[in-house]
Order: structure tokens, then sequence, then C-alpha cells
């Protein structure tokens, strides 16, 4: 405004007959220059968002930083990291996908240690996340807040060969208990190629080997026992809580831990495997006819080609003995290797580089 006024001032001087001088255009100058109240008040502004955001990430990096339980209670040093606590755990999936680090990582040895577990967390109001063998691709089982792990809870508690059930703890390992159930005749009616899973989080996302007439595992599930923070151990079946039951089978371990299991198991059988190079095209016309005519079927896809290994299982023939060998020697079978290896070499420098880029790809 002064400068406006100004302006005006020397205007009429001017058209006044009286000339500016060299003083008047200083003055215009320094006027002119002189910050006005709106810039000001942008600025103050500017700066006190800076200092609002500053405190924030500082708050935030105070409280979500692994502190000792007693940090609050010590004096704080200036610009000095805190040491990460000894009884920090750091736990990751079985493919190293997803990592979490947490104080509280249990592994109970019974039943009693179980309840105790989660009624004392329960009480304090801290959550716990059922922790199996981590081998789902994504970070579920992992939480910064608590996580239980039923490692030291992996005994066969019965098998009955007459209804072809077993009983076992929750963290028995698929491969453990297959071999238990070879000594009684039995098996289960389905399961993955990589047997590493603990039974409980085996059941628990209803994992699945292959085949389209064979169920997912949660459904071989018959009755359980879920152990709950609130309600203590509640024991499920079709016909103690059905609607429960159906809900908790496939649970993800959001309704409490599993603690045992009994499943319906099958009479042990083999199968002939039949393994074979195919590519896309070729599994998109035949993928219908495949899953009709075999029990187990499963495509390994080789990542930036065009190959596809099939490969195919079923109970032997009564009326034809199977050939157990290959008709292809050693040579021949690994030829598709060695191409896909040499080409893969002119596309990148070395095998490390083509499997990090096919990592970070999946």
């Amino acid at each position: 405004m002064r400068h406006v006024l100004l302006s005006r001032f020397l205007l009429r001087r001017q058209q006044g007959g009286g000339m500016p001088t060299a003083h008047h255009h200083h003055l215009l100058r320094a006027l002119s220059s002189a910050p006005s109240p709106v810039s000001s008040d942008a600025e103050l502004r500017k700066y006190a968002g800076y200092a609002l955001l500053l405190v924030g990430c500082g708050a935030a990096t105070y409280y979500s930083f692994p502190l000792p339980a007693d940090a609050l209670h010590k004096k704080a040093v200036p610009f000095r990291y805190a040491p990460l606590p000894e009884d920090l755990h750091a736990v990751s999936n079985w493919s190293g996908t997803h990592e979490v680090h947490a104080r509280v990582l249990l592994q109970p040895d019974s039943l009693p240690a179980l309840e105790g577990a989660l009624a004392a967390a329960h009480k304090e109001r801290r959550k716990l996340r059922p922790l199996g063998s981590g081998l789902s691709p994504n970070g579920i089982a992992l939480s910064r807040a608590g996580m239980v792990n039923l490692a030291l809870m992996d005994k066969v508690l019965d098998v009955d060969a007459k209804k072809k059930t077993v009983t076992v703890q929750a963290g028995i390992r698929v491969a453990e208990l297959v071999d238990t159930l070879r000594e009684h005749g039995l098996t289960l009616q389905n399961f993955a190629s990589i047997r590493e899973q603990q039974v409980g989080g085996f059941t628990q996302v209803g994992a699945h080997g292959t085949g389209a007439t064979l169920p997912p595992v949660d459904e071989q599930v018959i009755s359980m026992k879920l152990v709950t923070p609130a309600k203590g151990t509640i024991e499920l079946s079709r016909e103690k809580d059905p609607e429960l039951f159906y809900l908790a089978r496939c649970g993800l371990g959001g309704l409490g831990v599993v603690a045992e299991v009994t499943l319906q198991c099958v009479e042990r059988h083999q199968l002939v495997e039949h393994t074979f190079v195919s590519n896309a095209d070729e599994v998109k016309k035949n993928h219908k006819k495949w899953l009709s005519e075999n029990k187990h079927i499963k495509y390994l896809w080789i990542p930036y080609t065009d190959t596809v290994v099939v490969v195919q299982c079923n109970p032997p023939s009564k009326w034809r003995t199977p050939k157990l060998g290959s008709k292809y020697g050693n040579d021949e079978a690994l030829q598709h290797v060695r191409d896909l290896y040499r080409e893969s070499l002119k596309k990148y420098r070395c095998f490390s580089e083509l499997k990090q880029k096919v990592m970070t790809q999946t």
C-alpha cells in the first residue's frame, strides 16, 4: 500500500512539473523490496509445518523402534542409536521373502503350557500369532507383536487302522506323519510335494496337492482341539459345534491355536509318475483332457521360456506292469536343461543373475 501511495505521489510531482530526484528513486526501490505481510505469514506457516513434520517423524521413530521394556525410564542420549535387545528374534518365511523381528516367540511343549501362554497373553492384552514352518509365500504368520510355534508339540497321539484315522499334535511335520502312517498301511489322501509343513498350519491354510477330484487338506479334518485366549480349549467336530468346526478347520489361525488334529486317512498306495516336457500352447490345448485322465497332475513353468514340465501321477494298472525306467538316456533327459542353460547364458551374464531376476519377479 505504501508503495502504491508513493508511486502516485511521485507521478503527481512529475505531472506538476517536479522531476523525481535520485533520493525518490532510492526510496521507491527500498519500499518495493520490503517483504509484504502476506509473504511473511506464508513463510511462517511453511517453517511451522517443517517443525511439526520433524516432531512427528521423531515421535513415530521413538515409538516404533524396538527398545527394551525399561527404555522409557532411562535417560535419553542424543545422536546415538539404541542397541537392539538381545532377546529379539528374527523370523522369516521358508522362501525368505518376508521377515519380521519380534521379542516374543513362544514354543510350548504341552497343551497346558500352550493354554497358559494364551491365557497370559489375554490377561496382558498382548497379541500372539500362530506360526508353523512358514511355507506360505506371504507373511501371514509373521507378527511383530508376538508369535507362538508348536514345533515341540509333534507327537502322534493315536492311529486307528480300522477307521483309518490319525490324531496328532499340531506341530508334527507332514513328512514325519506320512512316515508313521506308512507303518500302519495308511497315508494322507492328498499332500504337496514339499512336506515340511506343520500339520496345524497345513490344515489352517487349506493346503492342497494336485488333482481335480481330490479335496484340499482341511476337508480331511474330522475333529480338532482349538485353544482360545478367553474360553480355553474347545473340542470341535462335525458333531460338536459343527458351524464353528467348519469355520475353524481353515481359520488361518484367527479363531485360536490348533493344538490337536484328527485326520481321515486312506490306504497306502503306489503311484506311477510320468514326467515330460511340453509348452504353453500344448498345455492350454490338453488341460481339460489331462485333468480328467490323471489322478494327479501339475505344471512346472520355467520362467522366461515357453517350456512347461508336466508331471502326471496315477495308480499302476492291474493288468499292465508299468515301466519304471525312463525311455531316455541320461544325455537325452538332460538335453533340455543344457539347452535352457546355454540360452540363459546368452541372455544373462551368469546363472546367479538369472536366479535373482526370477526371484524379484516372483
